[in-house]
């Protein structure tokens, strides 16, 4: 089997790992351009690819998203990797320790690819969507705070602690943005999480609260980069909301790369109405 081996010296399967190839696609607005790659990031710490990242590739390919998917870990991204990939969108996935816990070689791997984020978002114009932990990902690679939710920003508890948000909650939308297109002002969403955002970076928009958490679904100021705290991979046919987010999103990613003329590859496709979706969150 062949390996490609990343600018940061990891190395992955050619068969999750495939080459892009380029061609033109249209839909009823005209010609669509898009990379064939879209990326999960894998925000757990470990050699292997975690159970919660596998699960957002898997409801993004149920919704519709065409083209090739690959997982990385965190550590390995990088401005490099990512400049060779050109993917479609980043999507962030939950994490499974506080982020007070990455220590050592997980801390400074964090901490690139933070730095990356950064670049990746504002310099490149990548779309971004974190959920859960990779929405806490978003205010941290810009200068927000993260901490429990019953505690202060610069408090590091386990997970063990109480309160925590978990099972469905309704969500109250603060502001308009077109990630809310066909939704209502109040979305039922799964959460399960025991930190929090503490204060968004300056300049980033506030979407949706609730009573527990303040920060559930936020966008950087410019770029069509968000955070939902919630997990929007666990939805049913009867409770799409967490589904109809990722749709949205999808569509405001064709909308953004084919206006940012990204190296046309392969119709990620329109969105194919939600499925039933029986599994459990996890924390994150």
């Amino acid at each position: 089997m062949a390996v490609i081996f990343l600018a940061s010296g990891s190395a992955v399967a050619q068969a999750d790992f495939p080459e892009a190839v380029s061609s033109t696609v249209t839909n009823e607005n005209g010609p669509l351009e898009a990379t064939s790659l879209w990326v999960v990031v894998d925000l757990f710490t470990g050699r292997k690819s975690s159970k919660q990242a596998k699960i957002v590739r898997d409801k993004l390919v149920d919704l519709g998203v065409g083209g090739t998917p690959i997982i990385l870990s965190y550590s390995s991204v990088s401005v490099e990797n990512i400049t060779s990939l050109h993917p479609a969108f980043l999507a962030l996935s939950p994490n499974g320790i506080p982020w007070c816990k990455y220590r050592g070689r997980n801390r400074t791997d964090l901490d690139n690819f933070l730095s990356a984020l950064r670049v990746i978002i504002e310099k490149m114009d990548i779309p971004v969507i974190g959920i859960c932990g990779g929405h806490q990902a978003l205010p941290l690679a810009f200068g927000g705070k993260v901490g429990p939710i019953n505690g202060g920003e610069d408090d590091c508890l386990p997970y063990k602690h109480k309160p925590t948000e978990k099972g469905r909650h309704d969500i109250q939308v603060i502001a308009k943005d077109p990630i809310f297109t066909g939704m209502g002002k109040s979305l039922n969403l799964v959460e399960n999480h025991f930190d929090e955002v503490k204060r968004l970076p300056p300049g980033f928009l506030h979407l949706a609260r609730d009573g527990l958490s303040l920060y559930q679904i936020i966008k950087h100021p410019t770029k069509p980069a968000y955070g939902v705290q919630a997990h929007t991979e666990y939805f049913y046919s009867g409770r799409p909301d967490g589904g109809t987010l990722l749709r949205n999103f999808i569509k405001i990613v064709w909308q953004h790369n084919r206006i940012a003329h990204r190296g046309p590859v392969k119709q990620m496709g329109d969105p194919v109405p939600v499925r039933n979706n029986r599994l459990g969150a996890e924390k994150s």
